[in-house]
Formats: C-alpha cells, sequence, structure tokens
C-alpha cells in the first residue's frame, strides 16, 4: 500500500487536476445545461404568449369577426407571423369552436384548450401531449370592440413543438460539452507543464526524495563534530546544527534570526557578509579558538547565502602546548644534564689526575653559583613556573656558551591564576630562545632577562646583544610564518602575540642596528579591570 501511494509528483498533479477538471466542469455543464434548457422552454412560453396576444389584437382579426370577412386574410397575416417567430401553429377559433384561421399544421383544437380564454378572457401557458407529441400553446382571447361594448369571440392558439425546442437545448448542451471539452484539455496541458517545471525546479527528485535526502542531511548536520551554519543573503540563520550552537554558544532558538543578533565577533561577522571563499582561517571566539571555511552559494551570478563551517582549535592547541611544554622541559633537562655531565667529567679527570684541590675548588665554585642564582630566585622571582622556565633557559645558555643573566631589581610575587603555565612557556620559551639565536654569530653572547610586578601590570623585558631587526620588517616579525632563518619557521612570535592577546596584554619592540634588541610583555594582574570590566 505504502509503494502504491510513493507515485511520482506528474502522476499526482495530472491526477489531482482531472479530478478536479472532471469534477468542476461536470457540475459546470450540469448547472448551464439546466439553466440553458429552462431558459429556452421560458422563452418559448413567452413567445407563444406574445404571439397569441399580438394575432388577437391585429385589425385583420377583429374586422373578419365584425364583417364576417373572409378568413384567408388571417391566414396570410398569421403564416407571416408564424415564419417569423418559428412557431408551428397560429390557430384563430370562435367562440363556439370553429376554425376562422390557420397556418402550418398543428393538432385538432379541444374546446378545453380556450375554454378560458373565451369564458374568463385569460392569456395562459398549455402544455399537451407527451413524449415527441408534446405541444406548447400559447392561448389569448380576441376580445372585438363592437363601439358601444366588447365581447370575447374567440381565441388564438400558437403552438410550438416541443421536440424542435428539445432539439435547441441538445444543441446548446453540444456547444457547452465542447467548451468545457476544451478547458479539460488546455487543463491537462498546464498540469503537465506545471508539473514538468516543478521537477525541474526539485532537481528530477520526487517529493518523498526530497524528504528522505532531508531527514538524511539533517542527520548527518547533527552527527558531525564540526560546526556547520547557512543563511541567507539577508543574513538569517537557515540552518544550525548541535556542534555549532555549543561552539557559538547559541541559544537553541537561534534557527530563523539573523546572525547579527546571535553573535558579536566582528570579524565572524566579516567572514559572513564576504563574497570571498575563506579557508582555514583563525579566530578567537571568547575561549576558543576556532578554524573557519567559508563558502557562499551562488545562482547564477547572485549570492544568495553563505555555508560557514568551523572546528574547535582549542583542545588541539592545548594538547600541542602540553606537547611543546614537555619538549620545553626536555630540552631543558637535556641540556642540564650535558652540562653537570661535562663538569662531572672534568672532576672525575682531577680526582683520578690526584689534582685533589682544584676538584674541591671547581666543585666549591660551582655550587656557590648555583646556591647564588637558587637564592636569588627564591628569594626575588617566587613564582614557581617562572623559576621553572628561566632555570631551564640557565642550563641551555651555559651549553650555548650565551651569557643569560638575571637583572638585578628583577622581583616577582606568585602570578595571578588566569596566568598558567603554557602561556607562559610560549611567551618566555619563544622570546628567550629567539634571543639565544639572536647572538650566536657574536663573540660576546649576552642575554638578559628582567621581571617586576610592581603596581598592575607584570612586566617581562627580554634583551639580546644580536645584530637587531632588519629595518623595514617589524611588523612582520609578527606575523604568522613569516621568518629570516628559512622555511617552516616564523610562528615562534605569532604564537607569543597570541598568547599576549588572550591575556589582553601588550608586547612591545625596541631593535636597534647592530647592537641588539629588547622585547618587552606586559601582562595586567587583572585583566578585566584593566579593560573596565571589573565588578
Amino acid at each position: 500500500m505504502r509503494n502504491l501511494l510513493r507515485v511520482s509528483l506528474q502522476v499526482k498533479i495530472l491526477g489531482l487536476v482531472i479530478f478536479l477538471l472532471l469534477l468542476v466542469l461536470s457540475l459546470v455543464t450540469f448547472m448551464v445545461a439546466y439553466m440553458e434548457s429552462n431558459e429556452d422552454v421560458e422563452k418559448a412560453e413567452n413567445m407563444a404568449l406574445q404571439t397569441a396576444k399580438t394575432v388577437s389584437y391585429m385589425p385583420v382579426v377583429q374586422e373578419t369577426f365584425i364583417q364576417n370577412r373572409d378568413p384567408q386574410d388571417i391566414n396570410y397575416v398569421s403564416e407571416q407571423i408564424r415564419e417569423e417567430v418559428g412557431a408551428s401553429t397560429i390557430k384563430v377559433v370562435s367562440r363556439n369552436g370553429e376554425t376562422m384561421g390557420i397556418s402550418g399544421a398543428g393538432s385538432p383544437v379541444a374546446p378545453t384548450d380556450y375554454y378560458r380564454a373565451v369564458v374568463f378572457g385569460s392569456n395562459y401557458i398549455l402544455h399537451t401531449g407527451e413524449g415527441n407529441d408534446e405541444i406548447l400553446k400559447g392561448i389569448s382571447p380576441i376580445l372585438v370592440d363592437y363601439g358601444n361594448y366588447k365581447k370575447l369571440e374567440g381565441a388564438v392558439i400558437t403552438e410550438f413543438q416541443m421536440n424542435d425546442i428539445h432539439n435547441e437545448i441538445t444543441a446548446d448542451i453540444k456547444k457547452i460539452i465542447a467548451a468545457s471539452s476544451a478547458v479539460f484539455v488546455l487543463g491537462i496541458a498546464g498540469s503537465f507543464f506545471l508539473a514538468r517545471s516543478i521537477r525541474k525546479d526539485t532537481l528530477g527528485l520526487e517529493p518523498y526524495e526530497i524528504s528522505t535526502l532531508y531527514q538524511e542531511r539533517d542527520a548527518v548536520l547533527q552527527s558531525v563534530k564540526e560546526g556547520i551554519v547557512a543563511i541567507d543573503q539577508k543574513g538569517i540563520i537557515t540552518m544550525i546544527n548541535v556542534s555549532a550552537q555549543e561552539l557559538l554558544d547559541l541559544p537553541d532558538h537561534a534557527e530563523g534570526q539573523t546572525v547579527y543578533e546571535v553573535i558579536a565577533s566582528t570579524q565572524f561577522l566579516e567572514m559572513v557578509v564576504s563574497k570571498e571563499t575563506i579557508v582555514n582561517k583563525e579566530l578567537q571566539l571568547k575561549d576558543k579558538n576556532l578554524i573557519v571555511n567559508t563558502r557562499p552559494m551562488r545562482m547564477k551570478d547572485n549570492v544568495i547565502g553563505t555555508v560557514i563551517s568551523f572546528r574547535d582549535k582549542t583542545e588541539i592547541k592545548k594538547m600541542i602546548d602540553a606537547l611543546s611544554e614537555v619538549r620545553q622541559y626536555t630540552e631543558d633537562l637535556r641540556a642540564q644534564a650535558h652540562e653537570f655531565t661535562s663538569k662531572l667529567y672534568v672532576i672525575l679527570g682531577m680526582i683520578q689526575l690526584g689534582k685533589l684541590q682544584e676538584a674541591i675548588k671547581m666543585i666549591q665554585e660551582e655550587t656557590q653559583a648555583q646556591q647564588q642564582v637558587t637564592e636569588m630566585f627564591f628569594r626575588n622571582i617566587r613564582d614557581e613556573k617562572v623559576q621553572a622556565i628561566i632555570l631551564g633557559k640557565l642550563a641551555k645558555a651555559s651549553e650555548k656558551k650565551i651569557n643569560f643573566k638575571i637583572e638585578e631589581g628583577s622581583s616577582l610575587e606568585p602570578l595571578p591564576d588566569h596566568i598558567r603555565l603554557t602561556p607562559l612557556i610560549i611567551i618566555l620559551g619563544n622570546l628567550i630562545n629567539n634571543a639565544f639565536d639572536a647572538v650566536m654569530d657574536k663573540e660576546e653572547k649576552i642575554v638578559s632577562f628582567f621581571v617586576t610586578d610592581l603596581g598592575r601590570d607584570i612586566v617581562f623585558e627580554i634583551a639580546d646583544n644580536g645584530n637587531g631587526v632588519e629595518k623595514g620588517t617589524e611588523q612582520q616579525i609578527f606575523q604568522k610564518g613569516f621568518s629570516l632563518k628559512g622555511n617552516n619557521r616564523g610562528y615562534g612570535l605569532a604564537h607569543v602575540t597570541e598568547e599576549v592577546e588572550v591575556l589582553q596584554g601588550n608586547i612591545e619592540m625596541d631593535s636597534y642596528e647592530h647592537e641588539g634588541t629588547i622585547f618587552t610583555v606586559i601582562l595586567p594582574k587583572d585583566k578585566d579591570k584593566r579593560f573596565g570590566r571589573g565588578r
């Protein structure tokens, strides 16, 4: 039964149109034929009665009764009238039933036919006979004026054959049926072309196929983890999946609203209204890092909407940051292990050569140096995250023969909770590594680190005595992918800038040719109060 109902759209439209046309045209044809039939009979009755009245008042009829003239005059006049009105017979009878004049071949006249006319002076219609012998009679009295008085002398009987009237009605009904048939054919042709046009608009798919595709599309869109939003040319959201609602923190009723009402990100809205395809563009939205792709929907040369897809890079970024953190610790530990291994081998060699005093002196110097660094760290720089990063960099600097020093006056209390270890590794690690790279060609390699948390901000400053940044590239060095060190480089400073912006801080650079570069990072202790959004 279900398969029987699953017929093509064209068959459904044709079937419905044929049914409606047959129903409407049948009703209209019946009503028009019925009204036409009644109207034709009524016209014939009026014609018969009016003809009888006209003949009864004609002078030739009046004078025939007054002067007893020859009835042939009546026959001549009545014949002309009969032919003009299409009657079958016109009879003039006297009061006693004598035929005074007749035109055409008619049936015998019974006294009961004209009784009311000659007795009461009535004008009336009479139907006699049945079937094909049915006759319509219009009867009118003949009132003769004798001057001093008037007298009913007879009657005029005008007859119409009902068979002739029925033939005229049948001819009219045939015309109506022919017109209805033409309308029926045109309706079928129009419905056929309408069905083809609709099928073309639906890409040849039947309604049940469209319904199935819609359900499949909805199931697919709701199941994918990637967020997908579709908007029309007016910016109204026409489709949104669950992942998009979660990633953009949109309400359940977002579909049907304009994208400008539910999304506040200016950068995201610029991507939406763009008529160009956007591929893998990063977007920072609240605390999420998204990868956005857009594709305009076009009909001919007009943009009718846009499909936006995006995926959350935050989890991937956290994983990468965690791996970077582990790698950083690994490199720092390797550097420390390498440095202390080298020193242990030196001490071991001194002991084997019997130079115990020199070995003891070296151990004391190293111990004193480590104590000085440790004391300074624990006394002035009290944040454990920064301590771990700087201690690792000290070991790496020692391995690369770089004079990495902590500036006097550096001080730092434990950092606020919103400044986590991962962004610190990215910011300080990249800046210090860049400073190390910058001084590698120098005979005297000096990198300095300074930190202070006096006031409302935390200030980190990393300086080197390298060759400085080339002129004209001051702004480009912060762009992702730009590097003067070769391919697959140029991401460190871009990541530093991103993390600083997330923490609502600023990064500044002062570079002097052949003298060195200073990077200054300023992070607010309370980022909300810094921008006037504190409670």
